[in-house]
């Protein structure tokens, strides 16, 4: 069974509930496992691609590590691997969707239409377009991927580094999902842009509860 055979599974009855479904699957003919989740009315069950929900370890990785999937399944931090977004973006056209909780527990989301990953020999240069959202927003397309020890952003530093985290980044974020996890007590508080990031809805000193990214 292929991954777009996969992307169209139902989801469950419990999926209108407001915990999360998860579904995992194997494709041989890619040797990838994809988490699947549905939650926010999605009709369907989703590639589960990064969740940054709680702090132990968190995604402050190297290059070799955000090639590859890592992390402690779809129930706390994951990362689906570098190799395997552009395996799964390079056929076909997707979408991504960001989706946010507050420490509210308001729920937010964004989307674009058109998203894919290219090869390790671009640095996994990120292409998206099509917005559409109830959050503005923040994510910038074709640039490279950085992480602390893989310097591919524009700034005269490392992003990655700085912001402990890694990402897609320019000069250096307006978005950051995989940056470090703060618990409550300090997730609205100094530093500058340090924390799990999505600046057009929240700003620069709010770090959000949970944040995940599905592949549509």
């Amino acid at each position: 069974i292929s991954f777009s055979d996969l992307s169209r599974i139902e989801c469950s009855a419990a999926a209108s509930s407001d915990s999360a479904v998860q579904l995992v699957a194997f494709n041989a003919s890619s040797g990838l496992c994809a988490h699947f989740r549905c939650r926010l009315g999605l009709s369907h069950c989703r590639k589960c691609c990064s969740l940054n929900k709680a702090a132990p370890r968190g995604l402050w990785r190297n290059w070799t590590q955000y090639q590859s999937e890592f992390g402690e399944g779809p129930d706390g931090n994951y990362w689906i691997g570098l190799n395997a977004l552009h395996e799964i973006t390079q056929h076909g056209s997707h979408k991504v969707r960001f989706l946010m909780k507050a420490w509210n527990g308001s729920e937010h989301w964004a989307e674009y239409s058109s998203f894919s990953v290219g090869p390790e020999s671009d640095n996994y240069r990120l292409s998206v377009s099509g917005f559409s959202a109830a959050a503005p927003a923040s994510a910038t397309a074709s640039l490279q991927f950085t992480t602390k020890d893989a310097d591919h952003d524009t700034h005269p530093g490392n992003c990655a580094a700085f912001f402990r985290g890694a990402w897609w980044f320019t000069n250096c974020h307006c978005t950051h999902p995989n940056g470090e996890y703060r618990d409550a007590s300090v997730a609205t508080e100094d530093p500058y842009a340090q924390g799990v990031i999505w600046s057009l809805s929240f700003g620069y000193y709010y770090s959000l509860m949970e944040f995940e990214m599905l592949v549509l």
